[in-house]
């Protein structure tokens, strides 16, 4: 490692989180933008690809690797893959890759937490599996900026504390990249005075036990690629986006809604129902 990737792994492993140097040249980011842009147009829903609405706050993009090229260059830039498997080891490799649109807000409706995604009951006695997530905001960013403890990826399960203790608050132009440990204390600092539009990836080793309520609620999503995206990689890349792991064996069962679901899908068939038959009505009119 260069003295440069020393310096930022230090860093990431005292702190939990580094921002890196500039990465991302200005025509991969126009471009990440415009996408990003294009799918939140309007809702996914039954056929339509878009934007879910996860809380009143916020839009989630999922799946972002089978909308732009720049999106997968930026999980396989060489200081990323450097600095994420010097911390998490050779088998970690990515698992998740979305994006969310912040809406303004005053109040503090996402406060200081830890992500739950493996299964604590399951390492409660033996060592806590690691992970990563890589930040990229797509606007500038100088309200509703990512905030995180310094440190406190060591003291897991100690006091949350307040947002004033904050002593790293990551604010910055669009292109923005940074590293943190999912494991230590870290929010969307408030308020938060215009939309913000941020990139998160999410590095793990694929032999790790999951959290029920990772799985179950819709928290994580198989990872879908674009071939086309995929055409100049090396090996050793395919690798890193998690090409060859074994298949997930964690069911998906989607719990949200669940009451609602059968009325839903009923009145999406009935609409889907009602336009065919539309379409025969406008096609024979249109013959006479």
């Amino acid at each position: 490692m260069t003295l440069l990737h020393e310096n930022l792994f230090s860093q990431l492993k005292d702190q939990g989180v580094v921002v890196l140097p500039d990465l991302i040249k200005s025509e991969q980011l126009s471009a990440m933008k415009n996408a990003f842009e294009c799918q939140l147009q309007q809702p996914s829903f039954n056929a339509w690809q878009g934007y879910h609405q996860t809380d009143r706050r916020r839009l989630m993009l999922d799946q972002l690797l089978t909308v732009e090229q720049g999106f997968v260059d930026v999980a396989l830039l060489s200081l990323v893959q450097v600095l994420v498997k010097r911390y998490l080891g050779e088998s970690a490799c990515l698992q998740e890759a979305k994006g969310w649109q912040s809406l303004p807000f005053k109040d503090n409706f996402h406060p200081l937490h830890r992500d739950e995604w493996y299964c604590r009951n399951h390492y409660y006695e033996q060592k806590k599996p690691m992970s990563l997530k890589l930040g990229l905001y797509l606007d500038d960013v100088d309200t509703g900026a990512f905030a995180y403890i310094p440190g406190s990826h060591w003291n897991v399960g100690g006091d949350h504390g307040t947002v004033d203790e904050l002593s790293t608050l990551i604010t910055g132009k669009a292109g923005t990249v940074f590293l943190f440990d999912p494991e230590g204390l870290h929010q969307q600092s408030f308020p938060n005075l215009k939309k913000r539009n941020a990139v998160f990836f999410h590095f793990f080793s694929s032999d790790i036990v999951l959290s029920q309520n990772f799985i179950r609620w819709g928290r994580f999503r198989q990872l879908l690629i674009e071939s086309s995206y995929l055409h100049s990689c090396s090996p050793e890349q395919l690798a890193f986006l998690g090409i060859g792991r074994q298949p997930s064996t964690h069911p998906i069962e989607i719990q949200h809604f669940r009451w609602a679901r059968r009325s839903i899908n009923g009145l999406v068939r009935g609409i889907n129902e009602g336009q065919y038959w539309f379409q025969r009505v406008q096609a024979r009119l249109s013959r006479r």
